[in-house]
């Protein structure tokens, strides 16, 4: 005799069993960092057929019937949605909000070489300057030289815990603002900013305007003004005295901007604005004692206007800086590994690596909040945070996980009955083959 509600009982024990084991593990994971909660889905067992697809003798058809076998496991998914994310203030913690995980090396001694891809961003750099994982796999990213990022083979990020900033020469200083229209012929402003020579040592910069009576001026029109320029650096002799170049005239145009600039304060001189790679103004020569051969400081007038109110001229950038010695990491919204240093100079070394895959629930897990792709994944694809990807790096801050223990512990007590229930149809199972037995009596 067979009875089949005692395996029907039975499959219902080991499937809820299952699922009582996943909402345990949500439960268990719920202060986990960056967890994703799982679900157990279910699926009926093929039937056994009582009867078949037909018809009766008055040709009403006949419907097929089956009685079910019970039930399976069909598969235990994974809820990708992104959890809360909460403040650390460590600057090395790092979360995604949006798609994508971080990529980290393979784990030496790993059956597979593949990399390993987690949400859970508590890193640290490690005595070497590299950015590691919580259990020491290096987190992978590429390369940013001047500003760009080299997205050729992935490489550890890093950086040098004794790296310095080298002194720069000051070679572009940039003048901005307004020079009155309405005052009169021969009213000077004078504006200062400090350069740097090769050393770094810092020297200041005047830069005198006056405006001048432009009917004594070789080749300026009656509707043009002009300023006379002189740029002065306190007779320290940062320039080159056969430079002729320090002084000279600005000529303005009827709209307000500048039409040329000369090198000789009476205009007789070269038009300089087509002078040089900036083809904005004048060029002085730094002096061999200050900075090497044929080294130039480069003035860019382009952002000099002349409107009627007050003036406002001023140096509104330069570069150069002194040496400077590190002060601090932090990571930027697009995951760049940003150096500070105490000179000001800010410098990026490496971009951090966002991998994808087309089902994530296709994701091997590999403990310990690793995953790593599979034929079901599909293959991973890389990408920079906020260019390729709808994704953003926010420093110090880390994924909460996602489970809602309310909600898992609504599923818990679900799972707890129909484990009960199933439990009770082999206890009446049970009682139905032992009445059978005693029919014989």
């Amino acid at each position: 005799m067979s009875l089949e509600s005692l395996s029907i009982g039975v499959s219902g024990l080991r499937s809820h069993q299952t699922r009582l084991d996943t909402v345990s593990n949500n439960i268990a994971n719920s202060s986990t960092t960056a967890f994703k909660r799982q679900r157990a889905a279910f699926s009926e067992e093929l039937g056994q057929a009582i009867l078949g697809v037909g018809r009766t003798a008055g040709g009403s058809a006949i419907n097929p019937s089956k009685v079910g076998r019970g039930v399976s496991v069909a598969s235990i998914d994974r809820n990708f949605s992104q959890g809360s994310l909460n403040d650390t203030g460590i600057k090395t913690d790092l979360a995604l909000n949006g798609d994508g995980f971080f990529v980290a090396s393979p784990k030496s001694g790993a059956a597979s070489d593949q990399r390993r891809l987690t949400r859970a961003g508590n890193f640290t750099f490690n005595q070497n300057g590299e950015l590691v994982t919580a259990n020491g796999l290096n987190v992978q990213g590429w390369e940013v030289n001047d500003g760009k990022t080299d997205t050729g083979a992935l490489k550890n990020i890093q950086f040098d815990p004794n790296a310095q900033s080298a002194a720069q020469f000051t070679s572009e200083a940039s003048v901005g603002g307004n020079l009155s229209a309405d005052v009169e012929s021969g009213t000077k402003t004078s504006i200062s900013t400090v350069i740097r020579d090769e050393q770094g040592t810092a020297h200041n910069v005047v830069l005198e305007l006056t405006k001048a009576d432009d009917s004594t001026k070789t080749g300026v029109g009656t509707d043009q003004d002009a300023w006379e320029y002189a740029i002065k650096d306190n007779g320290k002799g940062l320039f080159d005295g056969s430079s002729p170049e320090n002084e000279g005239l600005v000529v303005f145009g009827s709209d307000g901007s500048i039409d040329s600039i000369n090198d000789a304060k009476d205009g007789s001189g070269t038009d300089i604005t087509s002078n040089g790679p900036f083809e904005k103004g004048p060029r002085l020569n730094w002096d061999t004692d200050f900075v090497g051969n044929n080294k130039n400081l480069n003035f860019d007038f382009s952002n000099l206007t002349q409107y009627s109110g007050s003036t406002t001229a001023k140096f509104e950038s330069q570069n150069g800086n002194s040496s400077g010695e590190l002060s601090g990491v932090q990571f930027t919204p697009e995951g760049k590994l940003q150096l500070n240093y105490t000179n000001g100079v800010q410098e990026e070394k490496y971009q951090l690596a966002i991998g994808d895959v087309n089902n994530p629930n296709g994701l091997e897990q590999q403990g310990e909040n690793f995953f790593t792709t599979t034929g079901a994944s599909g293959d991973l694809q890389l990408g920079q945070a906020g260019r390729d990807l709808q994704t953003s790096v926010v420093s110090g801050a880390l994924e909460s996980s996602n489970v809602d223990l309310a909600k898992e512990f609504s599923d818990l007590i679900k799972a707890q009955r129909s484990y009960q229930a199933s439990s009770q149809i082999i206890t009446t199972a049970d009682e139905v083959l032992n009445q059978t037995v005693q029919l014989k009596r």
